[in-house]
């Protein structure tokens, strides 16, 4: 029985020992002329079965001119290798350009990529004229919170390459808000030879941030008119650029100013009948163009004059793309005759001269027909007066009720200011709302930021499996002892590397802390895990065990 667990432990402990992976990396061309493209092929061999990669493409980060986008990988069902494939731009100037490690993530286990390196020279002869290109339209100045930017990607094909379309276009920018509308908002050029792809893009804090765009240009090379000899290939590219974001200027920030940012004019008044009648109404739309937020814009509430009673404006709906905002005001003329129609502002501030200003609609003559309605004196005198006694003074208002002392049936009226239950209602609602809102606020708080819930319950985990560890060590109980190590350790882990504590193994808690020993952990692993097929017992572990409690309390420390 003991050599049938000895020979079960042999199969067993390779198991848990880290598999060795080979990993190589090919470019080509091997030297890149400046914006030439190329093609990365990562190779990786390894003893375990490997599988289909993931989120590749999420773990590589290029060096700022590069465009890098991973396009496809091959793989074979229960193979050990697999080849990663890489589609980029090289970068405009020459040099030497370093592309960071980054992991290639497997169902059996994650691989280490080491940094490859790019050489860029201007000696290789590459020529890029001809060549498709994709270009990043901006303004060049400085945004403000709440301002909707326009821009776009124009990609420009060639004779000799053209553009057939585009996809996966991703934005890393933090502070901003970007917008697309997927393929409606792909346009193609004048020429027939590219597409323009627009986007829009929101601040919503001020401070400097990057603005980070990738996208892959569909590329047909050959001949474009024959379909026979035409070849397609994808084309990543990818933009940087430092924006500066500053909130509006409170210096002449009108009253009646909502938001609006951008250039707007204002089109022709439109009004639906230039001869109404006393008492009709009629609708005065208004339409304002440009660029910017638009939705931003309120319509301002006009009051009613001598000659026109004016209704809350409506708005008409329109689609976002339109770059305009209608409104349609209600008028009803009161006195008939010659008439204009009220001039209506609307303020915005204009991000190109860094200034407040008003967009004006003229107005409008109308020509109303009919009587104007006859005017009815009020009386104020009192009827029950004396004859030729003064007028009296005309009264406005609520008088407070006066009650003569002793008179029956009559309750004295209290100002509501006065009233107890009043105020003790008011002040219950008032605590309520404010412990409502806290509420709110910490379940909001933990909801967004789940890492310190996570962490929090790992501190605690480690903490007791320590404490189980020390009572198991006090026992000599070896294989308790072990246990409660490396529990502990893929407690503290499992937050780190965000995996399930049950999933980690050694190699893994390596990877948390990379000072720590394998053979120590591979030990340990053995004698908690390896138990129940006949291996050797923990007391090598309860030996290390200074060295075990460090590895705790560094990861302890990490939490």
């Amino acid at each position: 029985m003991r050599a049938f667990f000895a020979i079960l432990a042999a199969f067993v402990a390779p198991s848990l020992v880290q598999a060795e992976n080979h990993v190589t990396w090919e470019i080509t061309p091997p030297v890149c002329g400046p914006g030439q493209p190329f093609r990365l092929q990562v190779r990786i061999e390894s003893d375990d079965v490997l599988g289909p990669a993931n989120q590749v493409g999420k773990e590589i980060k290029p060096p700022r001119g590069m465009a890098l986008r991973f396009s496809g990988q091959l793989f074979r069902a229960n193979a050990t290798e697999a080849t990663l494939n890489f589609s980029g731009v090289a970068p405009e100037d020459e040099g030497t350009y370093v592309l960071p490690g980054f992991n290639a993530r497997f169902p059996s286990q994650v691989v280490a990529v080491p940094a490859i390196t790019l050489i860029v020279s201007g000696k290789t002869g590459y020529r890029k004229e001809g060549r498709a290109r994709a270009e990043l339209v901006l303004p060049d100045r400085t945004f403000y919170v709440g301002e909707k930017i326009a821009g776009r990607v124009v990609m420009r094909g060639s004779e000799q390459e053209t553009v057939t379309g585009t996809f996966g276009l991703e934005c890393e920018a933090e502070g901003f808000n970007f917008q697309t509308e997927g393929s409606a908002f792909t346009q193609p050029l004048q020429d027939g030879l590219g597409l323009a792809k627009t986007f829009d893009l929101t601040p919503i804090r001020a401070g400097q941030g990057e603005f980070n765009l990738s996208g892959i240009m569909l590329v047909n090379t050959g001949d474009r008119i024959s379909s026979l000899s035409t070849s397609g290939r994808d084309r990543p590219f990818n933009f940087r650029r430092k924006l500066t974001v500053e909130h509006v200027p409170e210096t002449g920030r009108p009253a009646d100013w909502g938001g609006s940012i951008g250039k707007l004019d204002a089109t022709p008044p439109d009004l639906s009948n230039r001869f109404p009648e006393v008492g009709e109404p009629i609708k005065l739309k208004l339409t304002l163009v440009g660029e910017g937020n638009l939705e931003r814009i309120v319509a301002p509430e006009l009051p009613g004059s001598d000659s026109w009673d004016i209704a809350l404006a409506s708005e008409l709906r329109q689609r976002r793309s339109e770059g305009r905002r209608t409104f349609i005001y209600t008028l009803v003329p009161r006195l008939p005759g010659d008439l204009k129609t009220p001039v209506i502002r609307f303020a915005t501030f204009n991000p190109d001269s860094k200034k407040f200003e008003s967009v004006e609609f003229i107005s409008v003559a109308v020509k109303v027909s009919g009587n104007a309605p006859a005017k009815v004196e009020l009386v104020t005198m009192d009827p029950s007066a004396k004859i030729g006694a003064p007028a009296a003074k005309m009264i406005t208002g609520l008088l407070t009720p006066t009650v003569a002392a002793g008179t029956k049936g009559v309750a004295k009226i209290e100002p509501l200011a006065a009233s107890q239950p009043f105020w003790l209602s008011n002040s219950a609602a008032l605590v309520t709302l404010l412990l409502a809102t806290l509420v709110i606020s910490v379940v909001g708080y933990f909801a967004a930021h789940p890492e310190i819930l996570i962490r929090r319950r790992a501190r605690g985990a480690l903490r007791r499996h320590r404490a189980a560890a020390l009572e198991a060590q006090r026992r000599q109980d070896y294989a308790a002892y072990a246990r409660a190590i490396t529990q502990g350790l893929r407690a503290g882990a499992a937050p780190l590397l965000q995996a399930e504590p049950l999933a980690l193994t050694q190699s893994d808690i390596l990877r948390a802390l990379p000072s720590a020993n394998l053979t120590l952990l591979t030990a340990v692993f053995l004698a908690a895990d390896g138990a129940k097929y006949g291996a050797k017992d923990g007391a090598q572990a309860i030996a290390e065990d200074a060295q075990l409690q460090a590895m705790l309390n560094t990861l302890e420390a990490q939490l």
